[in-house]
């Protein structure tokens, strides 16, 4: 069903004065990909980050060029444009970081326990509940211009789904009730505002190991696409957040990737 709109007023109410003051906010109907808003607003105006949401993307997009279902009135596509200060290497693990971010406030505010699939995705149980897809812009003026899209299944509907090739739940599915997308939208943001001005401190460690809490892989057998593909069992992430995985000839790090489950069931 169609949720309640989302409503600028409402979102800016609940922002923190510093998740306020990094970001303006924008609201779109439909938009192709909120992450090109983002990053047009990123190269047009200098002066601050930006949070663009949207009703609707046509072109949503996932990694490696998947389309990303997107049906107008009833998920949360969120993009964040914000420019880094410092080295790129502290950005090494940042779809991680943010997807710890979004488990932890959907867990603390929503009462949704996420696990988290390396290396972008958020899962309920065995289904993909939402996604970061993160795009590193050319550095200027000494800074890099990030943004990190978000998209999240907050009540989707059954009808249009037969595009969608894996399993799926959403928020109102594994909260068994609805979910407030501008609240959601705002203890996001905050969140996310207050995650980013750590990493930008050099804290990224932290979220890595908050991620480390969820991690959707550890301890079950994996088989990761590549040049060479990699199989084994998953043993977590490092420092830049590569994933290990346990192979038969020892253990290997992948810095990139799709990891897919070669079992299904609790891990061992």
């Amino acid at each position: 069903m169609t949720l309640t709109p989302l409503n600028a007023a409402a979102i800016v109410d609940s922002l923190s004065a510093s998740a306020a003051g990094m970001f303006a906010l924008e609201i779109h109907d439909s938009v192709g990909s909120t992450n090109d808003v983002a990053r047009e607003f990123l190269l047009a105006d200098d002066s601050r980050g930006v949070a663009a949401l949207a009703e609707e993307q046509t072109q949503g997009r996932g990694r490696r060029g998947r389309s990303w279902h997107s049906p107008a009135g009833s998920n949360l596509y969120l993009s964040l444009g914000w420019r880094f200060h410092g080295p790129v290497e502290r950005l090494s693990g940042l779809s991680l970081a943010i997807g710890a971010m979004l488990a932890e406030v959907i867990a603390r505010d929503f009462e949704v326990d996420l696990a988290l699939k390396w290396p972008n995705d958020l899962f309920h149980g065995e289904c993909k509940l939402g996604g970061v897809l993160i795009e590193l812009l050319s550095e200027h003026n000494g800074t890099i211009p990030v943004v990190a899209g978000i998209g999240l299944n907050v009540d989707m509907p059954l009808g249009d789904t037969e595009s969608i090739q894996r399993p799926w739940t959403d928020l109102a599915t594994a909260r068994g009730s609805q979910v407030d997308r501008n609240s959601l939208a705002a203890q996001l943001i905050n969140q996310l505002a207050s995650g980013l001005t750590d990493i930008a401190g050099g804290n990224m460690g932290t979220w890595l190991e908050r991620w480390r809490q969820r991690d959707f892989l550890h301890g079950r057998q994996v088989l990761v696409e590549g040049s060479p593909c990699v199989a084994g069992k998953a043993a977590g992430v490092d420092q830049h957040g590569a994933l290990l995985v346990k192979t038969k000839t020892g253990q290997s790090v992948v810095a990139g990737g799709e990891a897919t489950l070669l079992e299904i069931g609790a891990a061992g």
